[in-house]
């Protein structure tokens, strides 16, 4: 009780609650009520003052098989949170004059691609190198569910690369690569392997013992807790990690050893304040506009107070740290489920504290997100949905019913599955888009429905499914290669539909002539005349135009 007493004297000691208002522990305890349940995954949760813990609490279950709970000492991969030790690192070798934040990359890692633009380690940091991001990249190549994410290929991957995403300091574009390649310099100049520095000139100095940076995913870490997503047909499926790189991530800890890291910011007993200032101060591009990135960390302001914090998410593991400097006051959430929003949970504890400080902006208000809860539906009852709705002359959305399950195909978007939450209404786990049928007509048949995409609400009429003819469907068949990914990929018309193959699986793309399709692994966007289409490029936000070209194979080489 100890701790809930420290939380309690600092709110009182900040200004008086409410008399009627929930006690903070309480109010915690409802954020996350729904997971601290038995066959539940869960979280932990800490308040960090001065350096000291004040509040830590656990909810929920570290390993559902084995029905071991939840424990304050609990291992949690933080992913993308892993990024401000790497840079850490990386001010460490320069405050000891190993090396230059604007030293080309090329002194220390040869074998990146030659861009014909300097490309500095403080563009690295920044997440200004205009460098493509490997995941999108081993998305495109084929990388399939269970595949191993691992370091060699990753950095083969990075070397086959002709091009950017923009020139070095034009934009900021969050980059896994640029913190895969600090990793790789740290080795470099250290003369060591990254996790070995990591450990001997951060974790051990700053009594992290039970932190470290996993090189290979098959490493055994005790105290791990398992990595969980809800599953559709209920409850939850394990998520494993078969993550084999470091830099980008990679990092398990716990919030003890968080704790510490997050007093090294106001004491500097590693590195000194020189390098933790540094560690803060954020990038600016090239035409002078200042971005909110610094090293591994976002600086930003909230509720009127400067924040310093990043978050991770890998697989169903969630983290987030939340710093302000100024109040010396510190929230954190670590969580092992995919289905807990880690951002909104450390905001309103966060917000719990920050009222009671007199001056404070008050917090905006945030909408309550609308939630759908599947519901039992006779599979016999899809049959009369199924069918193509259209949403404009060029546009609509095709419902099968597959395996007692209805499923939706949008123009240009992928298949996925439909869950009733009422007899009529259907949402959509993986986009924020919701489809209501009209009710049947006198003849039985359903003439229509609502497609609710995002704010819009779309109307949609039942009609015959416009069929392109087989020519159209030639101009965009055939065999594309990529150079940088060394991949193939086959596009064939069948049904009506273009369907693309390639080493990840199969992917029905639909048709909508030369615009946009999309994937689940970018979008392809073809580049057609008169004479017809030579290639395409696939694009995502973070792994831009990444060219195919039409290639003409022999039955042999097939």
């Amino acid at each position: 009780m100890k701790r809930i007493a420290l939380l309690a004297a600092f709110l009182a000691a900040t200004a008086a609650a409410a008399p009627s208002a929930p006690s903070p522990e309480r109010q915690i305890d409802a954020l996350f009520a729904p997971w601290n349940q038995p066959g539940k995954p869960g979280a932990v949760v800490g308040v960090i003052r001065d350096g000291k813990v004040l509040f830590t609490k656990r909810y929920g279950m570290a390993d559902i098989e084995r029905g071991v709970p939840m424990s304050p000492s609990a291992e949690f991969f933080i992913g993308s949170m892993s990024k401000q030790f790497t840079a850490f690192a990386i001010h460490l070798l320069a405050h000891d004059g190993k090396l230059s934040l604007d030293d080309d990359v090329h002194m220390y890692l040869p074998d990146v691609p030659d861009f014909g633009r300097k490309i500095t380690v403080r563009h690295l940091l920044h997440h200004t190198s205009g460098l493509r991001d490997y995941f999108g990249l081993m998305d495109m190549a084929g990388l399939r569910p269970g595949d191993v994410i691992a370091e060699d290929k990753a950095l083969t991957l990075i070397k086959r690369q002709r091009t950017l995403n923009f020139e070095p300091g034009q934009e900021w574009d969050y980059s896994n690569t640029g913190y895969v390649l600090l990793a790789r310099i740290v080795e470099h100049v250290a003369g060591k392997p990254f996790p070995e520095f990591a450990r001997e000139r951060i974790f051990i100095p700053l009594g992290m013992t039970h932190t470290l940076f996993q090189q290979d995913h098959r490493t055994l870490v005790p105290g791990r807790v398992l990595s969980y997503v809800p599953a559709d047909a209920g409850g939850y499926q394990f998520a494993p990690v078969n993550v084999s790189t470091v830099g980008d991530g990679g990092v398990l800890t716990t919030l003890g050893d968080l704790a510490l890291w997050d007093r090294n910011f106001y004491d500097g007993r590693v590195g000194g304040m020189d390098v933790v200032r540094q560690m803060q101060a954020t990038g600016v591009l090239n035409d002078g506009k200042p971005i909110e990135y610094a090293s591994g960390l976002f600086v930003q302001t909230y509720r009127g107070l400067r924040l310093v914090e990043h978050s991770g998410a890998i697989w169903g593991y969630g983290a987030q740290l939340w710093r302000f400097p100024d109040q010396r006051l510190s929230v954190m959430v670590l969580a092992n489920s995919a289905d807990i929003d880690t951002y909104q949970t450390v905001r309103r504890i966060a917000d719990m504290a920050l009222d009671r400080i007199p001056g404070v902006e008050p917090a905006a208000p945030v909408a309550s997100a609308q939630t759908f809860k599947e519901v039992p539906l006779d599979p016999a009852r899809l049959d009369a949905l199924v069918g193509y709705y259209a949403t404009s002359p060029q546009s609509g959305i095709t419902f099968t019913k597959e395996n007692g399950r209805l499923m939706a195909l949008g123009t240009g978007f992928l298949k996925i599955p439909a869950f009733p939450y009422s007899e009529r209404d259907f949402f959509a786990r993986a986009t924020d888009s919701r489809f209501s049928f009209d009710p049947p007509g006198p003849d039985g048949i359903v003439a229509g429905g609502v497609l609710h995409f995002g704010q819009q609400d779309i109307p949609a009429t039942r009609t015959a499914r416009p069929m392109p003819s087989a020519a159209e469907l030639k101009r965009l068949e055939g065999d594309f290669y990529s150079d940088e990914l060394h991949v193939l990929y086959s596009i064939a018309g069948k049904d009506g539909d273009l369907v693309l193959t390639y080493p990840g699986g199969t992917v029905t793309l639909g048709f909508n002539g030369e615009r946009d399709y999309a994937t689940g692994f970018g979008t392809i966007k073809y580049e057609c005349s008169a004479d017809g289409c030579t290639g395409f490029t696939i694009s995502t936000e973070r792994a831009r135009n990444v060219r195919f070209t039409r290639v003409a194979l022999t039955s042999a080489s097939r």
